[in-house]
């Protein structure tokens, strides 16, 4: 009788770990998603889709479906950052919650895009 009490306390802990372990996983991909997204985007920093194409390579389904991740190259303190956002999952992968998750990843320059912004410092001839 005491063990029929005690399931459902059991279920409840079980159902929370679980949350648990989709926001951790949820988390990982937004931060391997941006990672790809920045190493992208040094290369093809005019080049949004290939961009979000890279960021999509690195993250499993149903994370990478176009309603649960965005990605954005962002400008600020005079540096680039790929940003890469996920809508974590309530209960079951595939599902959207009220949450966000990003990651972030700084631009390293290697090819200067056609705005201007974020060119590699240059050498002035004397």
């Amino acid at each position: 009788m005491e063990f029929a009490a005690v399931v459902p306390f059991l279920l409840m802990a079980l159902a929370l770990i679980w949350q648990v372990l989709l926001i951790g996983l949820t988390s990982m991909y937004a931060s391997h998603g941006a990672s790809e997204a920045a190493r992208q985007a040094a290369v093809t920093p005019d080049d949004m889709e290939r961009i979000d194409e890279e960021a999509r390579k690195r993250v499993l389904s149903p994370w990478d479906s176009p309603e649960v991740l965005t990605t954005e190259i962002v400008e600020r303190d005079g540096g680039r950052y790929a940003r890469v956002t996920v809508a974590v999952p309530v209960f079951l992968p595939g599902t959207e919650g009220p949450w966000d998750i990003s990651g972030e990843a700084k631009v390293v320059t290697e090819v200067a895009p056609r705005g201007g912004h974020g060119l590699p410092d240059e050498e002035v001839d004397p």
